[in-house]
C-alpha cells in the first residue's frame, strides 16, 4: 500500500494557512483499505453506515473493482461519514483515493470523478480524471493540469483534495504534485451545488464519466487540511489485471 508522507495545513480566521507538519495518510481517522466494503463500516461510530449502501463498486482481494456504470461511493444522507467530517463551508477534511483506469473508454469528463460539496458553500468541486490529464470543473472553462500525462494505462495514482477551513478553499494533489500555484492560494470550487446538506460522489457518478477502474484505499481525515509529498511510482497493472492487483498489494 502507498504510504504518502503528508503536511498539514493549520486553518486561519482570514486566509488559507500555512504549513506546519507532516502526517502520511495511513495515519488518517478513517481508513477504507478495502478488505471490507466502505459501505458496511462504521468507522465513526454513530451507528450509520459510512457511505450509501446503493450502486457500490465489488470489493475483492483488497480493492474494490468497478466494470459498470454508475458504480459509485457516496455520502449524501445524514448519519454519513462525509456529513460527519464535514458538516458546514468552514470544516477542515482531507480526502486521499488511490485509483486506476483497468479498461473501457473514457467519458467527456473522464473516467473517474471526486464530486464534494460541504453544506453552506453555494458551489461544489468536482475533480475528473481523463486519460491524459486532470481537470477542475470551473463553469464554462474546466481547469486542465498536468497534460499529456498518462493516467489511464492502469498506473494507480494518488489523489488528494485538502478543503480548508475557509469556505471555497481547496488544495489538490495528484502523486504529490501540487495543482494550486502555492500552498497560500486555493482553488475555489466551480461545480454546481449539489446538495445543500452536503455531498460527496465517488467514481461514475455521472453520464459524462465511463470505463472501468480499481480502487485501493479511501482515506479520511477531520482534523485539518494536508499537503502530501511525493511518494513512490504506484505499480502498474498486469495485462489480465488481476495480475496487477495482486503483485502490487501488500501482505
Amino acid at each position: 500500500m502507498n504510504k504518502a508522507l503528508a503536511i498539514l495545513i493549520l486553518a486561519s480566521a482570514s486566509s488559507p494557512a500555512a504549513i506546519t507538519s507532516q502526517l502520511a495518510s495511513s495515519a488518517f481517522q478513517y481508513l477504507y483499505e478495502m478488505d471490507t466494503a466502505p459501505n458496511n463500516q462504521n468507522l465513526d461510530g454513530n451507528g450509520t453506515d459510512d457511505w450509501f449502501d446503493s450502486a457500490v463498486p465489488t470489493v475483492s482481494g483488497g480493492f474494490a473493482a468497478n466494470t459498470a456504470a454508475d458504480q459509485i461511493f457516496r455520502g449524501d444522507f445524514t448519519g454519513s461519514l462525509f456529513r460527519n467530517i464535514a458538516p458546514t463551508a468552514t470544516s477542515d477534511w482531507t480526502l486521499e483515493i488511490t485509483v486506476a483506469k483497468t479498461g473501457g473508454s473514457q467519458g467527456s469528463n473522464g473516467w473517474f470523478g471526486i464530486a464534494t460539496d460541504p453544506a453552506g458553500e453555494t458551489l461544489s468541486s468536482a475533480l475528473y480524471i481523463k486519460d491524459d490529464r486532470i481537470s477542475l470543473e470551473a463553469g464554462a472553462t474546466d481547469l486542465d493540469f498536468m497534460v499529456g500525462t498518462s493516467f489511464g494505462s492502469g498506473t494507480y495514482h494518488t489523489i488528494r483534495i485538502a478543503h480548508d477551513s475557509i469556505a471555497n478553499s481547496y488544495y489538490y494533489w495528484v502523486n504529490g504534485t501540487l495543482l494550486n500555484s502555492n500552498l497560500s492560494t486555493a482553488i475555489a470550487p466551480g461545480n454546481p451545488n449539489i446538495n445543500a446538506s452536503g455531498s460527496i460522489f465517488i467514481g461514475d457518478y455521472s453520464t459524462s464519466l465511463a470505463g472501468n477502474y480499481s480502487i485501493d484505499y479511501i482515506r479520511v481525515d477531520s482534523t485539518g487540511a494536508f499537503a502530501p509529498v511525493p511518494e513512490p511510482a504506484a505499480a502498474l497493472l498486469g495485462s489480465f489485471g488481476l495480475i496487477g492487483l495482486l503483485l502490487r498489494r501488500r501482505v
